[in-house]
């Protein structure tokens, strides 16, 4: 057999790479042999494909999938260093959230709290309070719950940081808060309102978003220290329904956070939000 036609056999054994994973990227247009036998079927790989599959195995110990890897390959060959870039930031980003999420992890094992302490210690315990009316600029939209709190409040802002508004002496009087109108969790249609307290003549070009006042309420309030994240807020929600039973007492109206730090000067894990459920008097 002629040295520049290598079995997939003797090519997984040069390149650590299984039969099973060469037929995959064959599949998926990632790493074709050379040529097959057209009676047989069987795979020949060249020599010049090594160096290719070592890129691929170096890849994946990278943590890139099947897509990300057949991009990269392709700028490769036609130079597009920009594109590998990209991808190679984006790949290191996405590990430092996980190196993150992981030292989180490990920082809790560590102080060896029983399941009680680690569910309980960053939210506080329930009370009842009264809260006034508040005059606040909204924008109400659905979707994804991370996509809703973050362009809203992006545009809501925008607005109220214009020259106009500015000029008008417009002023925000508390901190960014979501109203969620759902009665079940939904997944990428969550109904939403972000609302920002406001004082003063506010303006804008977009009818989607108005002045509008929240009545008063009596609420149960739970802080919630740490990311924005499902867990979390789920065991603040569980502690302050729990409360409400315990009480007698019945929900009334949408739940409200209040985004009491802010995420762009604060840590993840010192993040504060206050959960409000509204209950009948």
């Amino acid at each position: 057999m002629p040295a520049d036609r290598i079995t997939i056999g003797r090519f997984s054994s040069l390149t650590y790479l299984s039969q099973k994973a060469l037929r995959l990227y064959d599949s998926r247009g990632i790493l074709v042999p050379g040529g097959k036998d057209r009676f047989t079927g069987y795979r020949y790989y060249t020599v010049g494909q090594i160096e290719e599959a070592l890129k691929i195995r170096m890849l994946c110990t990278l943590g890139f999938g099947l897509a990300p890897i057949a991009t990269i390959l392709s700028a490769l060959s036609a130079g597009d260093d920009e594109t590998v870039q990209r991808l190679i930031d984006q790949r290191h980003q996405e590990t430092t959230r996980e190196i993150g999420r992981l030292e989180k992890i490990r920082s809790l094992l560590v102080e060896r709290r029983d399941f009680a302490e680690l569910f309980a210690m960053n939210v506080s315990e329930p009370v009842i309070k009264e809260v006034p009316a508040l005059r606040v600029f909204s924008g109400r939209r659905t979707g994804t719950y991370e996509s809703v709190c973050s362009e809203v409040s992006e545009a809501l802002f925008a607005i109220l940081f214009s020259p106009a508004n500015q000029k008008n002496g417009v002023t925000i009087t508390g901190p960014c808060m979501s109203l969620c109108y759902d009665e079940e969790y939904r997944e990428t249609d969550a109904d939403i309102e972000m609302a920002v307290p406001v004082h003063g003549p506010v303006t804008s070009d977009d009818p989607s978003y108005t002045v509008r006042t929240l009545p008063a309420a009596r609420v149960i309030s739970v802080v919630y220290r740490g990311p924005y994240e499902h867990d979390g807020f789920s065991v603040a929600f569980e502690n302050a329904f729990r409360f409400a039973a315990d009480k007698g007492l019945e929900t009334d109206g949408p739940d409200r956070q209040i985004y009491l730090t802010n995420p762009d000067e604060t840590p993840a894990e010192d993040l504060l939000t206050e959960i409000q459920i509204p209950v009948k008097r």
